[in-house]
């Protein structure tokens, strides 16, 4: 249950904070880029550990048939958007990064060299990005440098850290460079490989008391709280996402490997059927507050606090889900089916 949860909260938790807590977004994106790489990890050596192989083939198919068929379509309402707009309203609208960018997933290095000048549903799709490369490194260094994996890992952590203090006053690069990114991918590693192999530091940490869970989970409300304050100086600045890795890695195994816990959200049937609709969330949320932004932008009082921190993002929220809903049960499940047809034996 707990490794089920983890796998459909990641997405839903970045589209809250986006949605409703736009000022700590960056801590959304922390939970998801170590999440997706602890399962990354998990799905790839729980396979050795079931078969003692595994298949890069197989892990590539069910990796882009769940990615791809969203993240194109987005890019191709994007540019049928642009060409609707200027055809049939003669008003121009942003445009978009070249096609070499788009279909090799390195949108995120053409906003560092181009800046972020394009349609806002598109700019999303950088995390989207970031996560492909990642997919791509980690499956090809668990197939064949397997016993290379912890040292890459730590390594990886190591190096995110460096060039975080070289980039630090590059908004740019610290904020989307994959090698920025590539630590929280690091410690998700590090974390799957330490619970898939379970030695006795895993089982000690299995009993921690609840009174433990409930100060750290105190101290991240803190530190969410006062995040300008805690992450003002420079050498905070640089440990921040390092610091923001360790709670969401204690998260991961407190919800799903601990005995004893204060609360487990995958008991909620609600968080539970927005997993399902997950991605849809994040793909399609930017897309809908494009429209809801251009037709409200005259209404009355749009732009009062309540419109503002209340209003707009449930009624953001509740048509993004049905959307997604839509999406997911007549696009997006077909597409993912296909899986058992052609993957290999």
């Amino acid at each position: 249950m707990g490794i089920l949860f983890l796998l459909i909260i990641q997405i839903p938790l970045v589209f809250l904070y986006s949605v409703f807590f736009n000022q700590h977004l960056i801590i959304g994106i922390d939970f998801y880029t170590i999440l997706s790489g602890f399962l990354i990890s998990w799905i790839i050596l729980e396979e050795y550990s079931f078969t003692t192989k595994f298949s890069l083939f197989n892990f590539w198919l069910k990796r882009s048939l769940r990615i791809w068929p969203l993240y194109f379509l987005m890019i191709v309402t994007g540019f049928a958007l642009i060409w609707a707009t200027r055809h049939f309203y003669g008003s121009m609208v942003s445009d978009l990064p070249p096609l070499p960018w788009l279909l090799t997933f390195t949108i995120n290095f053409y906003i560092i060299k181009h800046g972020q000048g394009f349609l806002f549903f598109v700019l999303f799709l950088w995390s989207i990005s970031i996560e492909a490369q990642f997919y791509t490194i980690y499956g090809i260094l668990l197939k064949w440098a397997k016993k290379l994996f912890v040292p890459f890992c730590i390594l990886s952590i190591i190096a995110s850290l460096v060039f975080r203090y070289f980039y630090l006053h590059d908004f740019a690069n610290v904020y989307f460079n994959s090698l920025s990114w590539i630590g929280t991918f690091g410690s998700g590693g590090l974390l799957a490989y330490f619970c898939i192999n379970k030695g006795k530091a895993f089982e000690r940490l299995q009993k921690i008391p609840v009174w433990i869970t409930t100060s750290v989970y105190a101290l991240f409300i803190l530190n969410f709280c006062f995040y300008k304050y805690i992450y003002a100086s420079d050498i905070m600045n640089v440990l921040e996402r390092f610091s923001a890795s360790l709670f969401f890695a204690f998260l991961i195994f407190e919800q799903s490997f601990c005995e004893k816990h204060l609360f487990q959200f995958g008991k909620i049937p609600f968080i539970n059927y927005l997993g399902r609709i997950s991605y849809g969330l994040f793909c399609y949320h930017g897309l809908v507050i494009l429209i809801y932004e251009h037709y409200t932008q005259n209404i009355n009082g749009i732009d009062s606090p309540l419109a503002v921190f209340l209003i707009n993002p449930i009624v953001i929220f509740v048509v993004t889900i049905g959307i997604s809903a839509l999406s997911y049960n007549y696009f997006e499940k077909p597409i993912m089916s296909l899986r058992y047809k052609y993957q290999a034996a």
